[in-house]
């Protein structure tokens, strides 16, 4: 079974998350009103007033002149969905994100899907071999951790197909689930837009002029007439309309990370007071890998300019590491080396190649090992009590199959002359 969470207009929702006087409003996130450039994102209530991908700053504020414009927080939304994964993989390591919550590249001219429409992010697991009747509690035991970890609703979508799965995600309403019976997946799909095919523009007019608007219709015509008017590239989308998707979840190798965020009230221009939210940022990063359990390696920033640009250095460590001291120095040269040529809108600092933190067994008789205050008070003891109270362990046979034979105790004795 295929899972997959949607959660609609996903920056917006994460905007409001972050500034609840956001929740009424209109957003329109990429800018202000009077900027030429392409909206980033948009809520629904923007959508309903015609706002489409691609429309510039200025269109929508023709169309929805009561939006709230703002400058999008990328490093934000990017946190975001890493928070969602993480929940996650409490549930599936087979998880295939898909950030549809900003516009496809210019260059790609990739024709938008139904699915994408509403700028939502995606999150696909692969149940495996896990029946419905068991994946489907599994699957709202998910939405339930996603909405009390991250504040985020999503909508649920199961199927034993991929494309259907995120078919059903996106119809179903938030803090829902929708499941697809196994062998109904066609059934599922006939009514539904043709717009969830990634079609062509010119491919897309002429279905409609020959009255296809819907899967169903789609797939009541042979595939062999429809290869003759469209090429073999309608073939794999007329699979899709069938619910015969093949297609596995393409689960990326997911780089665990800490990751702790400031986001300035105002841009700083100030070197000492970001270098004072550095060190505010790795004492929180270094408690977190504390009560985790952890040590990192590889230490990353990502550093927001207020122009937009991004900045992202990044240093790998002699070895794994939860020391603030040790953190906090090597963040530190990282913004000394880094040119800053304008204030800071947000800094974030994340830190990956995570292992678990090696407990080491201190040595209380080693003189190489123990602090000269303890080797003193141990001579002290000998001293005063002349009589063996302690005992030094020394390894015998290591490899020895009884564990009372590897190890032998000795006696700790009063000596004059190293006292």
């Amino acid at each position: 079974m295929i899972a997959c969470l949607a959660i609609p207009y996903f920056a917006a929702a994460v905007e409001r998350r972050h500034d609840e006087a956001l929740q009424p409003k209109p957003l329109a996130i990429g800018g202000q009103s009077w900027e030429a450039r392409p909206i980033y994102a948009f809520s629904q209530e923007v959508a309903h007033r015609g706002v489409e991908i691609g429309m510039s700053l200025r269109l929508v504020q023709v169309l929805s002149p009561e939006s709230h414009f703002m400058p999008a927080a990328k490093t934000r939304y990017s946190s975001a969905s890493g928070e969602v994964i993480d929940v996650l993989l409490d549930f599936s390591t087979l998880i295939e994100p898909q950030e549809w919550w900003h516009p496809p590249a210019q260059k790609t001219r990739q024709p938008v899907t139904a699915m994408a429409r509403a700028l939502p992010a995606h999150f696909c697991l692969d149940l495996e071999e896990l029946p419905q009747r068991e994946a489907l509690p599994l699957a709202q035991e998910m939405g339930r951790a996603v909405r009390r970890e991250t504040g985020l609703a999503p909508a649920i979508g199961l199927a034993a197909h991929k494309f259907t799965a995120q078919v059903a995600a996106t119809v179903c309403r938030a803090e829902r689930a929708l499941p697809v019976e196994p062998g109904a997946d066609a059934q599922f799909l006939a009514g539904r837009s043709l717009d969830f095919l990634a079609l062509e523009s010119s491919m897309a007019q002429r279905l409609r002029l020959l009255g296809i608007y819907t899967l169903g219709q789609l797939t009541d015509l042979p595939l062999a007439a429809l290869r003759e008017q469209f090429g073999s590239s309608i073939a794999p989308l007329y699979r899709l309309a069938q619910g015969e998707d093949e297609e596995r979840v393409a689960a990326q190798p997911v780089d665990q990370r800490e990751i702790v965020q400031l986001v300035f009230d105002g841009a700083v221009d100030d070197f000492q007071t970001l270098l004072a939210a550095a060190d505010q940022l790795v004492k929180e990063l270094t408690y977190r890998l504390r009560m985790a359990g952890l040590h990192g390696r590889e230490l990353h920033l990502l550093l927001e300019m207020e122009d937009g640009a991004l900045r992202r250095p990044h240093v790998i460590l002699l070895r794994p590491t939860a020391e603030t001291s040790h953190l906090a120095t090597a963040v530190r040269e990282l913004l000394a080396n880094e040119s800053l040529d304008g204030p800071v809108y947000s800094l974030q600092i994340s830190i990956g190649d995570l292992s678990p933190a090696q407990a080491r067994q201190l040595t209380l008789f080693d003189k190489k090992a123990v602090p000269p205050q303890a080797q003193r008070t141990l001579r002290n003891l000998l001293a005063k009590y002349r009589q063996s109270s302690f005992l030094r362990v020394q390894t015998v046979h290591a490899d020895h199959p009884l564990l009372e034979r590897r190890f032998q105790f000795y006696p700790l004795t009063y000596d004059a002359f190293v006292a």
